[in-house]
């Protein structure tokens, strides 16, 4: 007996791979065949079924990781303290970090609903998204700012750390990719950039960075 492949299937099949997608990529994808009341109530019953999870209104998911929030933020990156776990650059697990160029009224948000998992959540003008690449993290790839670009976010966005806490970042960086990135930015984040890797990096390197701010 054949089975018939129902409009759950079709869209399970077309978006399992994805690590999120949206209403609009349901709609334009099966759109043509099927109303816009028929993919909203098709997408209702996948989540009550648990088939797929709402990472946020409109933004699905097939599995229930924080580590696709980010997806739902699109232009986006993994930046600042995540980074540098995702990275192994400290051993601290931290909640993701959210670099986007989207226009964000809160910088800590629960995803998944009002009970689950919260993320930071950062907005970033357009001519700052760069300095990441994709990184294998469990069975999702995703986007990580890279040690150089992570630095000048914690600058950028005032991240206070003790010192010791920026060593594996400071051992990590490449000093000419960390010039050129530094010319995008303005003359105070570029210096105060400069001066804390030419106070503290040696230290890092030496494996000496104890000392204070």
């Amino acid at each position: 007996m054949v089975r018939t492949v129902t409009l759950t299937d079709s869209i399970m099949a077309a978006f399992s791979q994805y690590p999120a997608f949206t209403y609009r990529d349901v709609r334009l994808r099966f759109g043509g065949s099927h109303s816009a009341n028929v993919l909203s109530r098709t997408l209702s019953h996948l989540k009550s079924t648990g088939r797929i999870f709402a990472i946020r209104k409109g933004r699905y998911s097939v599995v229930r990781d924080s580590m696709v929030s980010g997806f739902a933020f699109r232009p986006f990156y993994y930046g600042l303290l995540s980074a540098m776990s995702i990275r192994d650059m400290w051993t601290q697990n931290t909640r993701p970090d959210i670099i986007t160029t989207k226009t964000v009224s809160v910088s800590r948000t629960n995803v998944f609903g009002k009970d689950g998992p919260v993320v930071l959540v950062h907005h970033i003008p357009t001519k700052y998204l760069f300095g990441f690449d994709t990184v294998r993290y469990g069975s999702l790839s995703i986007p990580v700012s890279d040690p150089e670009k992570t630095l000048i976010d914690l600058f950028y966005f005032r991240v206070r750390l003790p010192i010791q806490d920026w060593s594996g970042l400071l051992k990590a960086i490449d000093p000419a990719k960390l010039d050129r990135y530094l010319k995008h930015y303005d003359s105070h984040t570029k210096a105060s950039v400069t001066n804390f890797v030419r106070r503290n990096r040696d230290a890092a390197l030496d494996g000496k960075l104890e000392s204070p701010y």
